[in-house]
This record gives structure tokens, sequence and C-alpha cells, in this order.
């Protein structure tokens, strides 16, 4: 049957895996937040040393619309829904278009007794390197043979996240430093020896690690300056600095709390 509560893990549907499944709870949850802060001198008040987003846990609810004679098939069904989770990967609900959050992790549950034909059970799905919903498509500005200069992008969501930067060579020549600034945030590479027929690009994976590359080599040890290019939710100005022309293309995946 098709639900009004729709979930899906990789692209496949839930409720496609049997038609006796029926989604009876989606809680999308809201990113954990772990602050730390210490008293400051005098009567009132504290002082913020730490503020860091743990997890999201999102709870699935449902139950097998089976007769308790058929226990077999129940728990078919059941272990059917259990291999579906384990996948990981994007998750997506049905109310929630154009959001995705990514799957590291996964808590079953019991399967209790396969008589009780009223039992619901819960899956969380937790999200630990990127613990955000995040857009499924990115919002893109692109610079024709720039050497130096700024674009604008309207960054989404409405917490903090990180923008994608590919640099094209179309000097034909050698570039070797590049810098950029966005957010408050300048990264600056040194020595990075991009060929003229090369791209740079600075990209992160579903594991929200930083990753910068030359030509498909990494240069990440050429970096210096800010840990990466955390811009805030609105209008932001990327500004760019590099030895010879190229083709800038900055992208940005929204986050949502």
């Amino acid at each position: 049957m098709i639900l009004a509560r729709r979930v899906a893990l990789g692209g496949v549907q839930l409720d496609e895996l049997h038609e006796s499944i029926v989604i009876q709870r989606v809680d999308p949850g809201t990113p954990q937040r772990n602050i730390s802060a210490v008293s400051m001198m005098g009567g009132a008040g504290q002082r913020i040393t730490g503020d860091h987003w743990e997890k999201l846990e999102v709870v699935v609810e449902y139950g097998i619309d089976l007769p308790k004679r058929q226990m077999e098939l129940r728990r078919q069904i059941f272990d059917a829904v259990n291999a579906w989770a384990l996948r990981g990967g994007w998750l997506t609900v049905g109310w929630m278009p154009n959001r995705r959050a990514w799957v590291d992790k996964v808590e079953l549950p019991n399967s209790g007794d396969m008589w009780d034909w009223t039992k619901s059970y819960t899956i969380t799905f937790r999200a630990h390197a990127v613990p955000f919903w995040v857009d499924e498509m990115p919002v893109q500005v692109t610079n024709q043979l720039i050497t130096s200069g700024s674009v604008s992008i309207e960054v989404g969501g409405n917490v903090e996240s990180v923008l994608d930067v590919s640099f094209a060579n179309r000097s034909g020549m050698t570039i070797n430093n590049f810098r950029i600034s966005a957010g408050g945030n300048t990264i600056v590479l040194s020595s990075m020896g991009l060929g003229g027929s090369e791209t740079l690009h600075i990209s992160h994976g579903t594991d929200g690690l930083l990753r910068i590359t030359a030509g498909g080599r990494s240069v990440l040890d050429r970096r210096t300056g800010a840990d990466d290019l955390y811009v805030l939710p609105g209008a932001n100005t990327v500004t760019i600095q590099s030895d010879r022309a190229g083709t800038l293309t900055v992208r940005n995946y929204g986050r949502y709390a």
C-alpha cells in the first residue's frame, strides 16, 4: 500500500519491501548539541568554552499487518526490514522533499514474540559524521576565467555548513598558489603544482571530512590557514586569488537542524 508516511534508504522505499508493512511514525529528530561552559567571575553568567553538534537520530516505527498465525512470514518480513536498514546510506522521508541524511549507524529492534500481531518495531537511524538533514542538490555559482576576484552565493539551510569548490586551470601553465576566503575563513595553498589542464577540488565526502586534490593528487598538506570554509545561511561572498586564470565553481549543500 502507498502510505502517507514514506521512508526510503538508498532510494528503496520501506513500504515497498512488502505490502503488509505499515509505517506508523517517523520522527526526523533534531541534531544533538553539546555546549560546555564555565561560570564567569561575579554573581551571574557563564562563558561558553565549546559548542559541538554531536549526532542526528531519526526514528521510524512500523508494524506488520498480518495475522498472528502467519508467524513465519512475519519473521521473514522483519528480517527483510532489518537487512534494508543495515544498508545505510542516504535516508529520505516523503514529507521532507529535497532533503536527506547520511546514515552511518543503525539500531535495530527486538523482534519479540511474532505471535503478537499488534506489536510495533522501532528502528533508530543515526547520522554521526554529518549530523544534519542536508539539501539533495547544491546551490552553485560559476565564474569563468578568473584570476582574482569574488563571487556571491546564497547559502541554504538554517545552520552553519561548508563550501565545495573547484578551480579548473585554463592558463595552460602550472598554478602553484591559490587563496580562497569565505565566511571569515581563509585557506591558502602553496606549491600545489596544478597542471595546465588540471582541476583543484576542495570537497567533502559523506564522512564530512575536508579533501583537497590537485589533478587527483591530495594537496591537503599544502594547506595553511582555516580548517575549512565554514559559512552561515544567507548571502556569502567568496574571494579568490590565483597565480593564473581558471574557472571557479562554488557549491553549497544547505544543512538543517
